[in-house]
């Protein structure tokens, strides 16, 4: 399948703006693996080291095919953060998987952007939407009047009320919240951590994105598939509980940008996965400034720490014009509801409604299954509604 096209009445005009020194591209990638942050000195503030990457974006001069503002994710069918205000996490009951869609963005002077109609789908796994919500630290400080996060015996520092490093992302509404919950005692084996992936994006130059969580020192991580068969590996990861990384200022929000330096490449394929950090068997005991090494497992069914997404821009080489062919087959696929043994299974997770045959709710929630076993024998009515918005009504007995 042809996944884009390359902009001919523009493309020869901008391609001497577009190329890059690959060995510059390789070079930043590698300063992102390797320690995670920027290349700029760290900050020292009394007994704490930190480095902070709220310096912003960068500008680019390849094309920005796609622009995720959570603040524009209103569609009733994505599950919804239900709590009163940003300053606090999700309920366990809002999370949601599913698929949602962003346009491809167009331009024909390299400078102002216009939504097409090509549609890209984006995965999420377990998550809240808040477009409305601020972060964190904007919060406790405007609604609840509370004083955000940071180090209690040297708030001068590490204050997260956006005096101390600027985020533009403070007091910017809209964020995606990825559930952070332990395995469930009915699933133990099964990570209930969310995420968000893009798949398959064309001749990739860079990723600008923005992440926030309910605290200080809390960390996320960014995960990059090439689709040369080696599977996920790590982007960007920010550890948790450590005060000198960037995680430091989490509670008010950070900007990140990944370089990927292949938006000269018009074979190349990457995806893109944030997540939670859930501890480290990757980077083996990372040294900190002071020499000085940090340690943790891995802990992908404990529960975590809060990560949201604010942000996703994604500039490319080539402007898409078709989407990848999953966006049709999930498209076609209805939600299926069955019983098998003493659960209802549902193909995907759903916001679901569970009736007796005279009309009492038993249940309610978001999820893939029901354990039936102690329900009484009888007819049941199922109401549920997918990812897209579309409702399913079945009759079950049990």
């Amino acid at each position: 399948m042809k996944y884009y096209d390359l902009i001919k009445t523009i493309l020869q005009k901008r391609i001497n703006n577009m190329k890059r020194i690959t060995k510059l591209f390789f070079l930043g990638l590698f300063i992102s693996l390797s320690i995670g942050v920027f290349a700029q000195p760290p900050r020292t503030c009394g007994t704490n080291t930190y480095f902070t990457s709220n310096a912003g974006w960068s500008q680019s001069e390849y094309y920005q095919i796609i622009d995720i503002d959570a603040a524009t994710l209103t569609d009733a069918a994505l599950p919804k953060f239900s709590t009163a205000n940003g300053a606090l996490n999700a309920a366990d009951t809002d999370f949601g998987s599913g698929i949602f869609t962003t346009p491809i963005m167009s331009t024909v002077d390299g400078t102002s952007y216009t939504p097409t109609s090509v549609l890209w789908p984006i995965k999420y796994s377990l998550a809240a939407f808040a477009p409305t919500m601020y972060t964190s630290a904007w919060s406790k400080v405007n609604i609840t009047g509370q004083t955000p996060s940071g180090n209690s015996t040297d708030k001068a520092c590490t204050l997260n009320d956006n005096s101390i490093i600027q985020s533009a992302i403070y007091d910017k509404p809209g964020f995606i919240e990825l559930c952070r919950l332990a395995a469930s005692a009915e699933e133990p084996t099964v990570s209930r951590h969310g995420y968000i992936e893009i798949d398959n994006l064309p001749s990739v130059e860079r990723i600008q994105w923005s992440y926030s969580s309910t605290s200080w020192k809390r960390g996320v991580k960014a995960d990059i598939n090439y689709n040369d068969g080696a599977g996920w590996i790590p982007l960007r990861w920010e550890a948790s509980d450590i005060s000198i990384w960037i995680a430091t200022f989490a509670e008010q929000g950070y900007q990140f940008e990944e370089i990927i330096g292949q938006g000269d490449n018009p074979d190349s394929r990457v995806s893109i996965r944030f997540g939670i950090w859930d501890g480290d068997s990757i980077h083996v005991n990372p040294v900190k400034t002071d020499g000085s090494t940090f340690t943790t497992a891995n802990f992908p069914l404990e529960q975590r720490q809060t990560v949201r997404i604010h942000q996703i821009k994604v500039f490319s080489g080539v402007i898409p014009t078709e989407a990848p062919s999953a966006v049709a087959s999930v498209n076609a696929n209805n939600l299926k509801i069955y019983l098998s043994e003493n659960n209802i299974i549902l193909s995907e997770n759903a916001k679901v409604e569970m009736y007796s045959i005279v009309g009492k709710r038993v249940f309610s929630g978001v999820t893939n299954k029901i354990d039936v076993s102690n329900f009484n024998k009888g007819i049941y009515i199922i109401k549920a509604v997918d990812s897209e918005g579309k409702i399913q009504n079945k009759k079950i007995a049990i």
